[in-house]
């Protein structure tokens, strides 16, 4: 069956934001397949919404000479593809609902003379979760060898289902499919490596599936790089820093045993506690007599882990993680005389590589969820060290792509997608952070399509929040979970929450720049008066108004710190309108006012997003001296106890969060100086501020090329060393300090 050049036409909606099909020409675009020759999504016949069911796919193709190997493929849920017994790819990349991308991996490494054992694992959960979809199961696949397809899903491909899995376990956690749970023998994996291997079982029954819409992967594939636990005291291994992947163990079993691998990404008074997170952090293995070495088929996030052996005997001699994290991150440098900087541009890329597959995660253990306002971080992280847009191009996608979503109120925007709310929640100020991140977005891709294509969805979301505008234009009793930041803050959104409010402000202004429209900028004026005059109490921007008996709305008098930080960050407060206030934020709060205490009746700030807040505002009075001494004082105890960064400035919840990585986004702005890249207008915006360092140097990638910046100081100027990509200009904001620049 020779290669069909003639694509089919892709789907309107798909056509909308102008997807790249299959090229007309020999060779395959691995980042553009969106498309199959021959194969057709199948499942086991009646079975496609059970819960909890893996099947078992498999074909022996044959191999001589190979100039060229593919396969193409795609799932409801996750498969995991291995050749000859060996671990190739784990997928697919997550689409909005009724949408599936295509990958396209290249075989030829893997196959060798004669027949090839090509299996594939597919898990259909058929549960509702933040990270997988709740819809039918299927397998689409098809592998060709030299331009021509000689195997594929509907024709060829057997399908066991091994019940190797138990299918009634608990969940990993609220947001997550079902744990892990398995019975096997030594001989358990002799399907996916033996060409004569013969079944036990009988194959299941395949039946075609309904036609799937396909889309192109488009993101860079993961990196699978292994690497080893080293045991400790206790019996509990323990990973160089938080590792997200899928978790690995050899072990040689003398007598029939129930192996538990318990983990986390902290020690709990010297113990593995795999409730920590809401979550069942465990795999469990029930082995009969033999040799072993498995893999989890999810990933999982850890430093630790601890296994538990019950009766029997067995010796486990290998705990290993197998990652599964971004592979486009190795380009981007940062290293200044400074040790402890260095370390945690080190650990925020790592954060960053754990938390942003195909989109950008809030965090890889307890959910693996697309958060919007994590997202609005992150992505400038992402442009930073991959030098595109190309997840945050999916990530936005996925939010444009439905003609609605189900189980939340019509106009308003999933808080993280795709992900499934049946309970009806959805946070309204993440919506509004969708909106602003868009004009970043422009920025950073130039991609007008897109942001055109997105202007439905935001005039709709305006529209939502009509209704809940009161007598003076500010949003008031706004429903389901109204979220400012994890902190007393939150406990103070109703009846008006001005944090609320200054976003509100913000976001109508962005939409108004994107979609030329001067009545949202009159609008945004109007909500910030209204925001100063009731919520500014002299002294702080008070959180929120209660409206009482008599109609009247009376301030609670609360005041948090993150509150401050929304009120500057909007533009509803400058430095200029309320100095005061602003001297006293810059000056007294931070990290040092946990120790003193100081300004008790105001509540501390967290990490999400307060203390990330403060950082944007110091940067733009251009205090980097005093970026680069708090994110240390703020930082640093993250990035030595997990190699991570954390959701909160504590360890009470996920010590490894997407948003956190934005640290590395802060160096190169504010300690290297690259103030900003205009991929558009192939310029590159220096800003040189006096940190206290005396050298600093970076290379920041920008498609295939890069920025290379390094100076050093002394006497009180810079002496700076550029190298820009072709077509590129520079310019120099100019600072106190005196700047020579030599362009390479």
């Amino acid at each position: 069956m020779k290669r069909n050049l003639l694509y089919g036409i892709l789907f309107a909606a798909v056509a909308l934001f102008s997807m790249t099909g299959c090229a007309e020409q020999p060779t395959i675009d691995l980042k553009a397949c969106d498309s199959f020759v021959a194969a057709k999504p199948v499942w086991a016949e009646g079975r496609e919404t059970e819960r909890n069911l893996t099947l078992s796919f498999r074909e022996v193709v044959k191999s001589s000479f190979t100039k060229s190997a593919y396969i193409r493929l795609t799932a409801s849920c996750d498969y995991r593809l291995s050749i000859n017994g060996v671990m190739v790819a784990h997928g697919p990349s997550v689409a909005a609902h009724d949408f599936y991308r295509v990958d396209c991996i290249d075989l030829k490494p893997y196959l060798k003379r004669g027949d090839n054992v090509v299996a594939i694992e597919v898990a259909g959960y058929n549960d509702d979760s933040y990270y997988l979809l709740n819809q039918p199961s299927f397998l689409q696949a098809e592998v060709e060898l030299n331009g021509e397809v000689v195997a594929a899903t509907g024709e060829q491909f057997t399908a066991y289902d091994m019940q190797q899995r138990k299918q009634d376990v608990p969940e990993f956690s609220f947001q997550r499919p079902h744990t892990e749970f398995y019975t096997l023998t030594a001989n358990y994996n002799e399907w996916a490596k033996c060409p004569e291997w013969q079944a036990n079982v009988e194959p299941v029954k395949l039946v075609e599936q309904p036609t799937k819409t396909l889309l192109s992967r488009h993101v860079e594939y993961p990196d699978y790089t292994i690497h080893d636990a080293v045991l400790g005291e206790n019996d509990i291994y323990a990973f160089k820093c938080n590792s997200s992947g899928f978790l690995g163990m050899e072990i040689k079993v003398e007598e029939a045993a129930t192996v538990k691998l318990y983990f986390d990404e902290i020690l709990n008074n010297g113990k593995v506690d795999p409730q920590r997170l809401g979550t069942h952090a465990c795999v469990t293995y029930t082995l009969e007599a033999g040799n072993y070495s498995l893999e989890s088929f999810e990933p999982y996030t850890m430093k630790y882990v601890h296994p538990v052996i019950e009766g029997g005997k067995c010796a486990i001699t290998r705990i290993y993680m197998r990652d599964y994290c971004n592979s486009d991150v190795a380009r981007a440098t940062f290293l200044s005389d400074n040790g402890e900087l260095n370390r945690l541009f080190e650990t925020a890329r790592e954060t960053f590589r754990q938390n942003a597959l195909d989109v950008f995660m809030d965090c890889p253990s307890r959910e693996r969820a697309g958060w919007l306002c994590d997202s609005y971080f992150t992505s400038r992280v992402a442009f930073d060290l991959s030098g595109d847009t190309q997840i945050e191009r999916n990530f936005i996608q996925n939010f444009l792509l439905p003609e609605k979503f189900k189980h939340i109120d019509e106009g308003m925007l999933p808080m993280c997608y795709p992900s499934d709310h049946p309970n009806q929640n959805h946070i309204p100020n993440w919506a509004m952070w969708f909106v602003v991140e868009l004009e970043e977005y422009l920025h950073r891709s130039g991609d007008r399509e897109m942001v055109d294509a997105a202007k439905n969805r935001v005039y709709a979301l305006i529209d939502y929040f009509k209704p809940f505008l009161n007598e003076d234009g500010l949003l008031e009793k706004l429903t389901r979970w109204v979220f400012v930041e994890w902190s007393r803050a939150n406990s103070l959104v109703q009846d008006v929450s001005y944090p609320s409010n200054m976003l509100y402000a913000y976001m109508l202004d962005v939409a108004g720049r994107l979609y030329d429209d001067t009545a949202l900028h009159e609008q945004a004026e109007k909500v910030r008066e209204a925001i100063r005059k009731q919520s500014f109490d002299g002294e702080y921007f008070v959180d929120n108004a209660i409206r009482g008996k008599g109609g009247k709305l009376a301030l609670s008098g609360e005041h948090t710190e993150a509150c401050q930080y929304y009120a500057f960050y909007t533009n509803t407060a400058t430095p200029e309108s309320h100095p005061e206030l602003w001297k006293r934020l810059r000056d007294e709060f931070g990290p040092k006012r946990k120790e003193t205490n100081a300004y008790a009746d105001v509540p501390f700030a967290n990490a999400f997003i307060g203390n990330y807040l403060r950082n944007e505002l110091l940067s733009r009075e251009g205090l980097s001296s005093q970026i680069l001494d708090e994110t240390v004082d703020f930082y640093l105890p993250m990035a030595n106890l997990t190699g991570t960064l954390w959701e909160n400035m504590t360890t009470v919840a996920s010590c490894n969060h997407g948003f956190a990585s934005h640290i590395a986004h802060v160096l190169y702005r504010d300690v290297l100086g690259v103030y900003d890249i205009s991929p558009t207008e192939k310029k590159v915006t220096l800003r040189l501020i006096d940190s206290g360092l005396s050298k600093c140097q970076g290379s920041i990638p920008v498609g295939d090329e890069s920025v290379d910046v390094e100076w050093t100081m002394q006497d009180g100027e810079f002496a700076v060393s550029i190298s820009l990509p072709e077509g590129y200009t520079y310019e120099t904001i100019p600072t106190f300090a005196k700047v020579s620049v030599i362009q390479k």
